[in-house]
């Protein structure tokens, strides 16, 4: 459980150094020894920050854990830039956090040498002390919980012409709500495992489903038709079952070899289509005068970042100080579409490029091949159902 620290054990933590933080002084801190059955501090207990102690304006409350990640892997500049970082860094946060590094790094107010040291420093400190700081793995983690096991039966009875058929839409019901009951109940219980899962970054539902609940729906890669298995690995598998998960492994080297040919089949043609795209020197303008509309979600604001678009007559380049000003909005970019340029000019192109030092842009298009790839090679690992709402209106443009 979290606790306040004492004025001694403050003092002792705003001392600390860079060079201090080892993995002694983090076990010592931090892990459970044979010979306690508490470790001196939690990453969690908190501490008072006042103003002008390490990067931050005003009095704070924050935790030892949340100080020694400021201390220890944020570089100097960042710090300056942003002030301390008293925030969780979960999936989301650590996206903005590395998103702000790589426009540092991209508009020369960071060294190359500065943002190793963040790698460094970050995979250091959080891969070290993972294995006593955030297990993923318990007893309760592995062994079924019982009012899930129940609640699986009785949607499988409730369900179970729909089950026999490979509806793809009751499967995805049952999956939620026994995945959704499963995290309630474990976060109820305040499985520390469980906080591994609660960042974002790793996929619960997949990871814990088929281990202690069930397998869920699986496509026989013959027929294509849906399975929908009750059995789960802690369990064991159903004698009825078992020919069904042994297709796991048909579909994950499927996966990983057919869809490999298939990809770099279209990496080639990709590359033969698009090599020939150029871009213009630096700080050109084809002087198009026509532009996309489009709207800048907050959730994706970073690719438009070094974009150029048309505001009240001008052409503004977007950028960290002032992209926030345009999410949620429409506005009226210019684009390589609609470039007059033989060689696409830098308003149309946008400045990325010639900030990373690339002229031949058209090679970057094989990244749409990379990925469909690697989704396809994620069936062996992920077999979970993914549904999107699609709104068809989206896709009519008025004339």
């Amino acid at each position: 459980m979290k606790r306040k620290l004492t004025q001694a054990e403050t003092r002792e933590i705003l001392s600390l150094k860079v060079e201090d933080v080892n993995m002694k002084l983090l076990k010592d801190y931090f892990a459970v020894k044979l010979t306690q059955k508490e470790p001196r501090f939690n990453t969690n207990d908190t501490l008072v920050l006042p103003a002008d102690t390490f990067y931050n304006k005003e009095q704070i409350e924050t935790t030892i854990g949340r100080y020694i990640f400021n201390l220890f892997a944020l570089p100097k500049k960042y710090l300056e830039k942003f002030g301390y970082q008293n925030v969780v860094y979960d999936k989301g946060a650590l996206s903005t956090l590395e998103t702000r590094l790589d426009n540092m790094l991209l508009e020369d107010e960071m060294t190359t040498k500065e943002f190793i040291y963040y790698l460094d420093h970050s995979e250091w400190l959080t891969m070290g002390t993972a294995y006593f700081l955030s297990p993923t793995m318990n007893y309760d983690m592995n062994v079924p919980l019982p009012e899930v096991i129940k609640r699986r039966d009785e949607l499988f009875e409730q369900y179970s012409e729909e089950i026999k058929k490979g509806d793809r839409n009751i499967a995805d019901l049952i999956e939620k709500e026994l995945v959704g009951l499963a995290k309630k109940i474990l976060k109820d219980k305040g499985n520390e495992a469980y906080d591994f899962f609660l960042s974002g970054e790793f996929d619960f539902g997949n990871n814990y489903k088929k281990t202690s609940i069930f397998a869920g729906a699986l496509e026989n890669p013959y027929t294509k038709k849906l399975n929908i298995l009750k059995s789960n690995y802690i369990d064991g598998i159903s004698k009825d079952e078992f020919h069904h998960f042994a297709n796991l492994t048909i579909i994950g080297g499927y996966s990983r070899n057919v869809e490999t040919q298939k990809g770099g089949y279209e990496t080639k043609k990709i590359n033969n289509a698009t090599q020939v795209i150029t871009l213009g020197e630096e700080k050109s303008d084809c002087g198009s005068t026509q532009y996309l509309k489009v709207q800048i979600p907050a959730s994706m604001k970073n690719m438009f970042m070094n974009r150029w678009i048309l505001d009240n007559g001008r052409l503004v380049l977007l950028g960290d100080s002032n992209i926030g000003n345009y999410v949620g909005k429409e506005v009226m970019m210019r684009s390589p579409m609609l470039c007059k340029s033989e060689e696409i000019c830098s308003k149309c192109a946008g400045e990325s490029f010639y900030k990373l030092g690339m002229k031949n842009a058209g090679l970057l298009t094989t990244t749409m091949s990379g990925n469909l790839m690697n989704m396809s090679m994620k069936k062996f690992h992920n077999t979970s159902l993914k549904f999107s709402k699609i709104n068809v209106q989206d896709f009519i443009k008025e004339h």
